[in-house]
């Protein structure tokens, strides 16, 4: 019975648990966008809702991309806060393009040298975040609604 009830919180545990990245604040001199989105896996068709982008611009050239609760397979036993940091970015008459290639994003304070991010494209607009890249190999797209 002890073991059964070991096991039984131990698959509890583990279902539950996601691995966090420390959100920095943002600074008096930065500039913020929250968004809720869709993040779609084209491959596999996988899609995981409601998932909350953060991206905070760091200075005149760089921002820093929080993704929170992520997951990128149905099979994926835990969700991972994930931190893409020194991207370039540009401010345009309609909001700010964004872009990278070979960063490798970080969870849990960790680096995930498996899944550097390759060619990141994304945008923000008065009402939405969204942007495309490849985690390793695996392409993905987040549509996300500003949270004004």
């Amino acid at each position: 019975m002890k073991k059964l009830f070991t096991l039984l919180v131990l698959a509890g545990l583990l279902m539950s648990c996601h691995i966090a990245t420390q959100e920095e604040p943002v600074k008096d001199n930065s500039k913020a966008y929250e968004a809720y989105g869709l993040l779609t896996i084209p491959p596999s068709g996988f899609t995981k809702e409601a998932v909350r982008t953060k991206l905070v611009l760091v200075d005149d050239k760089k921002l820093d991309l929080y993704m929170f609760e992520v997951k990128f397979a149905a099979a994926m036993p835990v969700t991972i806060d994930m931190l893409i940091s020194g991207v370039d970015y540009t401010k345009t008459g309609e909001g700010i393009s964004f872009t990278c290639n070979d960063i490798v994003p970080t969870a849990g304070g960790k680096p995930y040298e498996k899944y550097i991010i390759k060619d990141l494209n994304g945008y923000v607009t008065a009402d939405s975040l969204c942007l495309s890249n490849k985690y390793g190999e695996t392409p993905t797209v987040y549509e996300g609604v500003l949270v004004k």
